[in-house]
């Protein structure tokens, strides 16, 4: 009997030894881990677009030229064969894979983000092409993803291209609010009667999505009644329904 207790005691003092090992390793693993996310976080924010010898640091500036549209501004660029070419930053073309380019290059860094997102605002306000403006919308959409809280802070300029007089930018704006809004990802600051105004709009395609916007959120607890005055609510009601 008194073999069995004494066994019995070094399978519990063997199980607790291990326990603790458990607990030591994860911790460590806890901390590896940690400073591993660190690092990512710091060459994604810090290095990849300020870094010295980073390849995106040198095209960064680039891309913003042609997006600010100076008139004398030049970009080198390599085309088959490593020959090279002017390209003029006028270019309608050259100004929408910019555009492209940008929005992507706001999504790695918080500061290039800070820096450089009035820009975006700028062309979504100013540019004559349809096409560059829905980018732009798209833009955000994927910004706001990477960065909510810097977007949060500007979301007003979200809801301009409702206004658009092009059906397809009013579309992805109506569509990249909808996504937005209904996972909580932008605070709704008094702009949904901008959503409201889609559910008469000209086109039956604006008028669906945002019907179904509004459906969406009415199965969220009190959404509609607390960013909407009671005669939108009312409104809202009874074009819905």
């Amino acid at each position: 009997m008194f073999h069995a207790e004494l066994e019995e005691k070094k399978a519990k003092g063997s199980k607790s030894s291990k326990d603790k090992d458990g607990e030591e390793l994860d911790q460590v693993v806890g901390n590896a881990e940690d400073e591993i996310g660190d690092r990512i976080h710091s060459i994604r924010h810090d290095e990849l677009l300020y870094g010295e010898g980073a390849l995106l640091a040198r095209f960064a500036p680039f891309v913003v030229g042609i997006c600010r549209k100076y008139p004398k501004h030049k970009v080198w660029g390599l085309i088959a064969g490593f020959q090279l070419v002017d390209i003029a930053a006028q270019d309608p073309l050259v100004q929408n894979v910019a555009t492209v380019a940008l929005g992507k290059l706001l999504c790695i860094s918080s500061k290039f983000c800070e820096e450089n997102l009035y820009l975006l605002f700028r062309i979504l306000e100013t540019s004559e092409d349809a096409t560059i403006r829905s980018n732009a919308v798209i833009a955000l959409g994927d910004i706001a993803l990477s960065f909510s809280n810097i977007i949060d802070e500007n979301s007003h300029e979200l809801y301009r291209g409702l206004s658009d007089s092009v059906v397809q930018v009013k579309k992805n704006a109506l569509m990249v609010l909808t996504h937005l809004i209904l996972n909580a990802m932008i605070k709704v600051k008094g702009q949904l009667g901008e959503m409201a105004k889609c559910l008469e709009d000209k086109d039956s395609r604006i008028q669906d999505l945002a019907k179904l916007f509004f459906k969406e959120l009415s199965t969220k607890e009190n959404a509609i009644y607390n960013n909407l005055p009671d005669g939108k609510i009312i409104m809202i009601f009874f074009t819905v329904n």
